[in-house]
Formats: structure tokens, C-alpha cells, sequence
């Protein structure tokens, strides 16, 4: 997933004024650290790069010094006033604008690109862009790359890998396994999956010709977080009990405070 043929990726662009410039940077960059503080990453170890252009080598680069100077300096005072654990990259720019990169350690230490804001100044020379400012005359004006996860397959890999596949219940693919001790049990365990899934919580019923201990170890190494075993007693009972992920013992919870426990994952 971090190294895919093609990949998907959230680009945007956003066309602004010089003077509206610093505050559209704060407000990506807001949302990048939402984003990664929501999936539970710790934003003091994301690693944040800027890339500046080569003081010796402006030939290779378009647009003005002018703009350079003030994008590059705009650019190194939001990420002071963010407090974000940056470093400048001399040469590191793209030929048409300087960057802020977002990086992520996979479990081997590595850093991979997510997040990007990029200054583009190609674009509006390209296509002769321009607006009328308040003196009526025309200006160029700035645009602004923004990419929040970056590549989806790539942020999704580090995502397993941040969490060695035991997502949190909100996030997690399959929230709810409803396991079968034996036949006699297969039909409720269908009803109780479905009725879960009525309550908007992502359940599964493992309904195989399997041994109850093989269905546990099963759901314990695919991380559900929550594991329900159906037998006589189960079915006979307004409780359930329910074994939550990384534990031995299981509890005894009524069936509508089970849903509203997950509900409140959810949220």
C-alpha cells in the first residue's frame, strides 16, 4: 500500500489574495493536525519539512523572487506560530513553488509523505490568471496546494501499521464477531448480527462447522474488539457476554447498554 501503482489522492487547490495567504495556511494546517490527532497519531512525532528553493540555482525555478522571498517566509512564520517540529530543506522546493510535508514513521522507522501544502506559481502564469484588486487593477494571484491524507493507500498502510491492525471501535472494519458454540445456535446468532447492524454497528456472525475455541482464536488474531459466544445459556438469557479485545474474561451486559456502549465509541 505505500509503494502502489496508482494511487488516490485528496488534492485541492485554493486561489487567494497576498494578504489572505496566511490565514488560509492556518486553516490547512488546523485540519491536517485534526486529521492526524482523530486517527490517533501524536502530533509532536510527525516530522514537518520545508522545502525551499536553492539560493544558487534560481534559474531552474519560475515565478518572481519577490514572490519566493514572501511565500518562503510565510510559509516558515505559520509553521513557527503552529509550533510544528519543522526543518528546512534548501533545493527541496518544486520548480514552481516552496512546500510544507507532513511525514509519517512506518514501524521500521521510515519516513513516508502525507500531508502537503505547496505554493504553485506556474499554474497562474500558465493560464494568465488574474483578478481586480481594490485600486482596479489587475493581480495575480496566489494558489495553494493541499493534500490532507496525501495518498489514501499510503496513510491506510500506516494506519495498520499504527495500530498493528487493533483499530479503535470506530474505526474498526468489523466491530462485533457473534460466534455459534454449535447448529442449534446459527439462526440467533444471524438475527443478533442483524439486529446489531440495524443499529448501525458493523457486526459479523461466524456461523462455521468449527470448534468454539477455533472461532475465539480466530477472532482474537483478526482484533475484533468485541467477541460475543452464543450458546443454550446465551440464548436463554437477556444478557450477553461480551470479551473485549486483549482480555481473558468476559462480562455480562444487557444487550441495549451493549449498543449504546458502542454508540458512544462511535461518537
Amino acid at each position: 500500500l505505500t509503494r502502489v501503482r496508482g494511487f488516490t489522492q485528496d488534492d485541492a487547490h485554493i486561489v487567494c489574495r497576498g494578504d489572505q495567504v496566511e490565514e488560509e495556511l492556518k486553516k490547512v494546517i488546523d485540519f491536517i493536525l485534526f486529521i492526524f490527532n482523530s486517527f490517533g497519531f501524536d502530533i509532536n512525532l510527525i516530522n514537518v519539512y520545508l522545502s525551499l528553493r536553492d539560493p544558487e540555482d534560481k534559474e531552474k525555478y519560475t515565478g518572481s523572487d519577490e514572490g519566493w522571498n514572501f511565500t518562503e517566509k510565510i510559509l516558515r512564520q505559520v509553521a513557527q506560530e503552529k509550533e510544528l517540529n519543522f526543518v528546512e530543506e534548501k533545493g527541496e522546493a518544486a520548480f514552481y513553488g516552496p512546500k510544507l510535508d507532513f511525514k509519517l514513521k512506518d514501524v521500521l522507522g521510515r519516513e513516508w509523505q502525507c500531508s502537503t501544502l505547496q505554493f504553485d506559481f506556474n499554474i497562474p502564469e500558465r493560464f494568465d490568471m488574474n483578478f481586480v484588486n481594490n485600486g482596479g487593477e489587475k493581480e495575480r494571484p496566489y494558489m495553494l496546494h493541499r493534500a490532507l491524507f496525501g495518498s489514501f493507500e499510503r496513510f491506510i498502510a500506516l494506519l495498520i501499521e499504527h495500530y498493528a491492525g487493533a483499530f479503535p471501535v470506530w474505526l474498526a472494519p468489523i466491530q462485533v464477531k457473534v460466534l455459534a458454540v454449535g447448529e442449534d445456535h446459527r439462526d440467533y446468532c444471524q438475527q443478533l448480527a442483524q439486529e446489531f447492524k440495524q443499529n448501525n454497528i458493523r457486526a459479523e456472525a461466524d456461523i462455521e462447522d468449527d470448534t468454539i475455541n477455533y472461532k475465539i482464536r480466530k477472532a482474537t488474531t483478526e482484533k475484533i474488539p468485541y467477541v460475543l459466544v452464543i450458546g443454550d445459556q446465551e440464548m436463554n438469557s437477556d444478557k450477553l457476554n461480551v470479551r473485549d479485545r486483549g482480555q481473558t474474561e468476559t462480562r455480562e451486559i444487557s444487550k441495549e447498554d451493549f449498543i449504546q456502549e458502542i454508540r458512544d465509541q462511535q461518537k
